[in-house]
This record gives C-alpha cells, structure tokens and sequence, in this order.
C-alpha cells in the first residue's frame, strides 16, 4: 500500500466508543494530538489572559494527557519527549499550560476544500486505472504471437502439401508490396492467406472455364423433313 496522500478523519471519532479504550497506543496518541491542534490560527483565554494560538497547536497540560491517555505521568512526559527529539513536536511548557506544536502539521492536515478533496481522490483513481490497462496492454503485448513473413521455399512446401497449385514467388511477392497487410491489419498467419488464395484462385478458374458445346443437343435440334425434300426434287425433274 503506498503511504502517499492522506484521509479525511472527523474530530467525531473520539466520541466512538473504541476510542475510550485505554490505554492509548503511542500511534493513537500521536492522533490524538492530531485531532486537537487548532486547524486556524486562534486567540483563546486562558487562565485570565487572552493568548494567541498558531495554528496546529495543542494547549493542555501533563494531566489531562494522563487521563485522556490513561497514562502515567512519567509515560507522557517520557512519550512527549521521544517526539521532540523526533523534531515531530514542540513542547512548551509553564507552570499553568503545555503548548505542544506539530512541526510539520500541514503535512498531515492541509488547507483543501471538498472540491479540491474530490478531484484529488478523482485524479489518483484515475492515475490507478491508466496505470492497470498500460499493466494490461504490456502484458497482452507480450503475449501476442509475433508474425515472420515466409520466404519462398516455405509457400512451395505447403502449396505441394496442398498441392494447390499456387505460384509460391507470386505470392510473396504479392504481399511483400503489401508489407504483409490484410486489409488495415499486419497479416497474423500466412499459411491461412495461403489457402484463402487459393479458394479466390479456385473461383477465378471457375468463371474463366469455356462454356463445352452440347453437339448432341444441336444434332438433336435439327429436324428435318427428308419426306418434303424428295418431293421439291421430284417436281422440279417433272417440269425440267
């Protein structure tokens, strides 16, 4: 899982039963203080004086940690420091108050409106999917069977085998001009061009076959009256 971006978590949540589980994790505190460092810059009154607090700052005390957390008081103090040395907080501390300040607060909770949230949860499942279907495509792609255009002695061998009679050299040399396309696509099988030739050369024979003469049909056809004839020729021996 990758540890970039970051959600949206509602102060609500301490209100969750689970949360009143304690003691605290130390990752749970960490939140904890999280969910209540000031979002703005905001001048609040304490203890009769009205001061300014910046934004991702905490005002508490030792004590009220110990029972939020649960913890003891050496824990918090222990725990608190670990963090300063960590430079991931900065404590402050007086007789009356601990300010505790995230370092780096705007890295875990930025100024974005719901807009800027949602186009941003848009752009990263869009960014998600491209990069599955390129996964796809690449995978695809090296799974698909190359194509290696014949030479001529591989079209004579499987034209004898069909004996198809099919000129191997035209062939070839037919789709070379071509550069091995059918149509708008790179040619895939060869051989299936072969036999597709071959049925397109059988029917081109077919059309150019010389209609045979039916002689005994013609022969048939001529009935002559020989009766009629032996007649005219005896009339005209008669008046010659």
């Amino acid at each position: 899982m990758s540890n970039t971006g970051w959600i949206k978590l509602h102060r609500k949540i301490i209100d969750h039963w689970l949360w009143e589980d304690k003691p605290f994790a130390r990752g749970q505190a960490m939140i904890d203080l999280l969910i209540l460092a000031g979002y703005n810059d905001q001048s609040k009154y304490i203890d009769g004086n009205l001061e300014a607090v910046k934004r991702g700052s905490v005002v508490t005390s030792i004590r009220k940690l110990c029972d939020r957390w649960g913890w003891s008081n050496s824990k918090v103090v222990k725990f608190l420091k670990t963090l300063e040395n960590d430079s991931i907080i900065h404590v402050k501390s007086d007789t009356k108050k601990t300010v505790i300040t995230i370092v780096k607060y705007s890295v875990y909770q930025s100024f974005v409106d719901e807009k800027t949230t949602q186009k941003r949860h848009q752009n990263d499942a869009e960014a998600t999917y491209k990069k599955k279907v390129k996964n796809n495509n690449k995978y695809n792609n090296n799974n698909i069977k190359r194509f290696t255009p014949p030479d001529c002695e591989q079209v004579s061998r499987y034209c004898q085998q069909r004996n198809n009679g099919i000129d191997p050299e035209e062939f070839v040399d037919y789709y070379t001009a071509k550069d091995w396309m059918m149509g708008n696509s790179k040619m895939q099988d060869w051989k299936a061009a072969v036999r597709n030739w071959e049925r397109n050369q059988a029917k081109k024979n077919a059309k150019q076959k010389p209609k045979v003469t039916n002689l005994a049909h013609l022969e048939c056809d001529r009935d002559y009256d020989f009766g009629a004839l032996e007649r005219q020729l005896f009339e005209k021996q008669m008046t010659g």
